[in-house]
This record gives C-alpha cells, sequence and structure tokens, in this order.
C-alpha cells in the first residue's frame, strides 16, 4: 500500500483540507482525513477495525469511522466537484468515460443489491455502480458515481426506509443515470470532452446516443451485437451481423478492423448517421467487439476505444487495492460516502507527487 512519509501526510492533510473544505464540522474533517489515510495505508481488506488498528486510533476509532461514512449528514457532491477539479488542474484528460462496477455482495440487504448476469462471471448478485472518470493518454481518475437501484427497492416502503432512500429519487435505467452522470460533468473543465462509454443493454443505446447527440457531446460507446442499426440501403440488422463472418474464424468480415455509416431505427425520425466500427480482438474471445460514435475521425476513434481498457483496469484496481468492493455498510447514503472516499484515495495515490501545498 501507499507509504505515508512525513511529508506525504503534510502534503495528504493540505490536501484533505482542500477536498472537504465544505463539511460543516472540524471533527467530520478529521474523519475524513483518518479515513483515506487507513484506505491508502491499510494491506488488504479494508475493514473498519482494520483501518483503526493500521492508524493506531482508540478503541472507539471504528464507531466514529462507521458513523462519519454511514450516518453522518455530509453532502459527497461537492467533494466530487473539487475532486474533478483537482484531476483537471493536475492532469490532462481528454475523455469522460462512463463505465460499469460489479460490486459482489452476501445477502440481501446492502442498498441496491440484487441478482443479474455479471460479465465475465455469470449470474451473481451484487450492487451496480455506474463510475464517471476523467481519463487521458496516461492516467485516468474516478470523479463521480450512481448506484443503479432497481425497482425492488424503489418500490418497497420498508426497503427504501431501512436503506434511507431519499423520497426524491426515482427508477431510472442504467442509459439514464449515465446521462445524469454527463450533466454533473457538465461544467468548463470537462464539457468539451467526448463522453466513452460501456453499456451492455442493447435497449438503453438508443436513449443513451440521442441524449447524447441531443447535449451536442461527441461520444464512443461500446454496443452489444444485438443492438439493431440502419444501414445506407435502410435495412435494419444487428450490429454485430452488419459484416457477416468468415465460417472458419467466426471474425466478422474483414477480420481486423472495419467502419460503416448507419442510423438508428427510429420512428418517426430520421437518425443522424454515426459511424459503427468492429475490431477483432486480439485473442480469446471469438466474439468481435464494436463501438458506435460521431467522431469522424476513425484514429481519433480507435484512440478513444482504448480509454475503456483502462477503465476496466482501474476498477480492477480500485477492487483489489483500495476497498471499493469492502463497504460493509447497507444505506444509500454510506455507499455514496465510500466511494467518494475511495475515489478520493486513488486520486491522491496517483497525484500526490504533483501537487506541492501552499
Amino acid at each position: 500500500m501507499y507509504e505515508l512519509t512525513p511529508q506525504r501526510q503534510q502534503q495528504l492533510r493540505a490536501f484533505i483540507a482542500e477536498l472537504f473544505v465544505e463539511l460543516p464540522r472540524a471533527d467530520q474533517r478529521r474523519w475524513a482525513g483518518a479515513y483515506l489515510e487507513g484506505l491508502l495505508t491499510t494491506p488488504g481488506k479494508k475493514t473498519l477495525r482494520r483501518m483503526a488498528d493500521i492508524l493506531g486510533a482508540s478503541p472507539t476509532a471504528s464507531q466514529s469511522l462507521h458513523q462519519f461514512v454511514n450516518a453522518s449528514p455530509w453532502q459527497w457532491e461537492p467533494v466530487r466537484d473539487r475532486l474533478a477539479h483537482w484531476v483537471s488542474q493536475h492532469a490532462t484528460p481528454d475523455s469522460l468515460v462512463l463505465d460499469m462496477a460489479y460490486i459482489p455482495k452476501r445477502g440481501s440487504q446492502s442498498c441496491g443489491v440484487h441478482t443479474r448476469y455479471i460479465p465475465g462471471q455469470g449470474v451473481g448478485s451484487c450492487q451496480l455502480g455506474i463510475a464517471a472518470m476523467l481519463a487521458g493518454r496516461d492516467h485516468i481518475a474516478p470523479v463521480d458515481w450512481a448506484l443503479h437501484l432497481p425497482s425492488r427497492w424503489l418500490d418497497d416502503p420498508a426497503a427504501r426506509s431501512r436503506a434511507r432512500i431519499p423520497d426524491c429519487l426515482t427508477s431510472k435505467t442504467t442509459g439514464q443515470q449515465a446521462l445524469d452522470l454527463v450533466d454533473a460533468q457538465d461544467h468548463g473543465l470537462t464539457a468539451a470532452l467526448p463522453v466513452v462509454g460501456n453499456f451492455s443493454c442493447a435497449e438503453e443505446i438508443t436513449s443513451l446516443v440521442m441524449g447524447l447527440t441531443m447535449r451536442g457531446r461527441e461520444f464512443v460507446l461500446a454496443v452489444p451485437a444485438t443492438t439493431l442499426v440502419q444501414t445506407e440501403r435502410g435495412n435494419t440488422v444487428p450490429a454485430g451481423q452488419l459484416w457477416g463472418r468468415d465460417r472458419s474464424t467466426g471474425w466478422p468480415t474483414p477480420p481486423t478492423m472495419a467502419t460503416a455509416a448507419v442510423r438508428l431505427p427510429l420512428p418517426h425520425v430520421i437518425s443522424p448517421e454515426y459511424q459503427l466500427m468492429t475490431v477483432r480482438p486480439s485473442s480469446g474471445s471469438r466474439t468481435a467487439q464494436l463501438w458506435l460514435s460521431n467522431v469522424r475521425d476513425r484514429r481519433r476513434m480507435y484512440q478513444l476505444v482504448g480509454r475503456l481498457d483502462d477503465s476496466a483496469r482501474l476498477l480492477n484496481h480500485l477492487a483489489g487495492q483500495f476497498g471499493l468492493a469492502d463497504f460493509e455498510g447497507r444505506s444509500y447514503r454510506g455507499w455514496h460516502h465510500y466511494v467518494t472516499l475511495v475515489s478520493a484515495a486513488y486520486v491522491w495515490s496517483q497525484t500526490s507527487h504533483m501537487y506541492e501545498p501552499a
């Protein structure tokens, strides 16, 4: 884990003071610092007891950490805004990346937990987080999150009460939540960045594409092979069948990379023209990768595609080294507090060498 020298501890305190400046109470800011230090320095599973032991804190410290992350009424949105500004100031992002974080869970009490297909693992029980990340050629950092809440969590008053889900929250698809994250990052630092996204549900692609088009955003979206597209001849086909397949290999033809101009089949409306790109995987899976985009430069489009590989590695790193999957609380507020702290710890670990406090 991260080694905090006396100089780094001083810099971390300055980072915490800047990031959590809007927390109203001094004890909240103190426990925010303790929690970040615990995430940075505790090896293995990030339980409250283990973090308290590593910090050498009082016997009641684990309870105070629990109170801070689960019950303390601090707002996470201003912290995330400051985190996005921090990343933009200390790096050069060229895209806003949206990806799915499947967080395995046992039991049924953690807010938002449900059974679903988890890519690469099969059917399992998990929370589904949608991560918004600022990415560039040599960096990627999480700056915002949404938690997907299936209808059983929103339609059951008892479940809403136990998880302390705000009354204002209504049912939304992951595509709608993705657009909310785009809108939340629509400020001077990131408004012009293209959106790169990975969504597994073909039924949501059309609404997401049209939402980004209406917002005037460039985008590159990984799409499933079942996504329906309309060819230049007016035929509507699944995207995975656009080029046909080589019977001997199973790859789309041509076998390496190809692009085609397509539209989306919309009722009573003529869709704008988009680019559909297919790339044969370098090894392993026999399934072609497909992306839909309004970026015209194929080289730039392919460069942005690589950001999804970066986001997959980042989410694995957050789970393995920063405790993304270790949250023990069950509330909606606690989950958002926790992923905010995990994001801040990761960003600090990657950018602290660039920072000199005033």
